[in-house]
């Protein structure tokens, strides 16, 4: 086995395009959709209120 079968390296090679494509469309859709569209809305734990100590 001093040769690698062209199959393997066929496999190999689709499955780091497979990944490289999932990455760029994930990335795309964080970018969408995953920050808010106005950059001066507050952020949601700012919103919420802080209760004091709870009670012993």
């Amino acid at each position: 086995m001093d040769r690698t079968p062209k199959t393997a390296i066929r496999g190999m090679m689709l499955y780091v395009l497979a990944l490289l494509v999932l990455g760029i469309l994930a990335g795309a859709l964080y970018t969408i959709y995953g920050h808010p569209g106005d950059p001066s809305e507050p952020p949601a734990a700012a919103a919420i209120q802080q209760k004091g100590a709870a009670p012993q």
